[in-house]
């Protein structure tokens, strides 16, 4: 089964706010960053369960599931997601160094 994958507003605004930071200092590397990372959340469209539930799973109560992109301190990121039916929700993007995601952010 192919999951439609909807990247949500929040979702969106984290991608963008992170491309920015990259941009300042690295202009091209950011435009690289920014293709890299969202076709790398076009790849849970086919196996979306390959990814493990993230820790906000347990607060939260909700099947929250997280896929690692980047490697290292400064340039890893965790992809949050969900599974509501036949579609995946990327609900946020958020750099690896950052606490666990509370619903009040």
């Amino acid at each position: 089964m192919t999951f439609p994958v909807i990247i949500t507003p929040n979702a969106e605004q984290d991608l963008l706010q992170a491309y920015r930071h990259i941009r300042k200092d690295a202009p091209a590397a950011a435009g690289r960053w920014i293709k890299a990372v969202r076709n790398s959340i076009e790849t849970l469209a086919k196996n979306p369960h390959r990814c493990l539930l993230a820790p906000e799973s347990v607060s939260l109560g909700e099947p929250i599931r997280e896929l690692f992109f980047g490697k290292g301190p400064r340039g890893t990121y965790r992809i949050l997601f969900v599974i509501l039916g036949d579609a995946l929700y990327v609900m946020h993007v958020r750099h690896g160094s950052r606490d666990e995601f509370q619903p009040h952010e």
